[in-house]
């Protein structure tokens, strides 16, 4: 899929990313996600209204001529913070947890319920849950 190895899975969280550092921008890994506009290849350097960097400072880099896509806020995860659309949604439509854990908020919120896993037929093993 990517040929230098961009696109990665971390083995405990099973976030998948794009390092900006090894990315080249072939578009190989769009063409090859099961998850259609997922995956958005940035064409040239962001511009931005202010002149200075806003944000977390480990923050993913947004660099021109990259392939970029939603990373669940890995760098706050990593921290052992909660991805920031999760604590930014108004109305808590938001779960992030642990599904192997049965008292975890996320468990809870998903247990009896009926719900969508996307291209569970890709063989992907989706963790993303769509409550019904």
């Amino acid at each position: 899929m990517c040929p230098t190895g961009a696109t990665q899975k971390d083995p405990d969280t099973g976030i998948v990313t794009v390092d900006e550092e090894l990315c080249i921008g072939c578009e190989s890994c769009i063409k090859a996600c099961p998850y259609e506009g997922v995956r958005t290849l940035l064409p040239s350097e962001p511009t931005y209204y202010l002149d200075m960097e806003v944000g977390e400072a480990d923050a993913p880099k947004h660099a021109g001529g990259t392939v970029e896509k939603c990373t669940f806020c890995a760098n706050l995860v990593a921290r052992g913070e909660t991805p920031a659309c999760m604590v930014l949604c108004p109305g808590r439509a938001r779960w992030w947890g642990d599904l192997d854990d049965p008292e975890s908020e996320v468990s809870k919120a998903i247990a009896g319920r009926e719900y969508t896993l996307l291209n569970e037929e890709a063989g992907t093993k989706p963790n993303v849950y769509y409550l019904h």
